[in-house]
């Protein structure tokens, strides 16, 4: 999905000479995957949105060679309530730091997100909501994000059917792709991620990527599913974990390809 909210930038300019092995620091997944989860989980204040307060936020910040932002400035604002919604969804956003020959370097970014009010409604028709409930309370404010396997109690998917099991709803909804089917390609594609506090995911990277296809619906079945966030100390916290879809064709007695697809999750 394009960003429905107008303008959600994103610059980096390197603080290096210009090389070919240069990799400009970028948030995990790429841009593509940010703006996405930008359209779901931004929520325009309440406040705001009645006082019909409009415009940018912005400000450049610097990427050290760990990854994480520092010494912001430039920040220009519409207003507190504004700033404090996209400062928020910027913490859930993991960056990763710039490269020159495979060694780490400091980067320069440049953060924007464009407040419309009538381009944030259509987004939210086009979404479903305009609120996001989180599915556990308490919640844990830390921001900290948590391994799966030390969970004191793992994220599952939560479905309308409590019968239903992740394998069941990725064969029920899965899409092989044409393409895939034409030239025989089958693979497993493995999607980390984290699950939000909010049952939402967010920084999604294709772990092992097959093509053809697959690696575009395996994402797109991840998107379809709500998620009950993992528990730590009996508090929902943020989890990283990993969800695998295997494409296989095996062969049919009338010369054409059944499609075979397993899932797991995990981490």
């Amino acid at each position: 999905m394009r960003a429905c909210l107008g303008s959600i930038l994103l610059v980096f300019i390197s603080l290096t000479s210009t090389s070919q092995e240069y990799i400009a620091a970028h948030p995990r997944g790429g841009k593509q995957q940010m703006h996405y989860f930008i359209d779901q989980e931004l929520i325009y204040p309440e406040l705001s949105l009645i006082n019909g307060i409009e415009g940018k936020v912005s400000f450049k910040f610097t990427i050290d060679e760990k990854g994480i932002p520092r010494e912001f400035n430039n920040i220009v604002y519409p207003d507190s309530l504004t700033l404090q919604e996209t400062q928020r969804i910027f913490s859930l956003i993991e960056w990763l730091p710039a490269t020159l020959g495979g060694v780490s370097v400091k980067d320069i970014g440049h953060f924007e997100i464009d407040f419309s009010i009538k381009k944030y409604k259509r987004l939210c028709k086009t979404r479903g909501y305009s609120q996001i409930l989180n599915p556990y309370e308490p919640v844990d404010s830390s921001g900290k994000i948590f391994w799966y396997r030390n969970l004191h109690k793992a994220p599952y998917p939560i479905f309308a059917d409590n019968r239903q099991t992740l394998s069941s709803f990725i064969a029920e909804h899965l899409v092989y792709p044409e393409l895939a089917i034409r030239q025989n390609i089958s693979g497993v594609v493995t999607l980390n991620f984290v699950i939000e506090t909010n049952g939402r995911i967010s920084n999604l990277e294709i772990q092992n990527s097959v093509g053809a296809g697959c690696n575009e619906e395996a994402i797109r079945l991840l998107r379809k599913i709500k998620w009950m966030p993992g528990l730590y100390d009996d508090k929902a916290v943020r989890t990283r974990t990993s969800m695998s879809v295997t494409f296989s064709l095996d062969p049919a007695g009338n010369g054409n390809f059944n499609p075979v697809v397993k899932s797991s999750y995990g981490g």
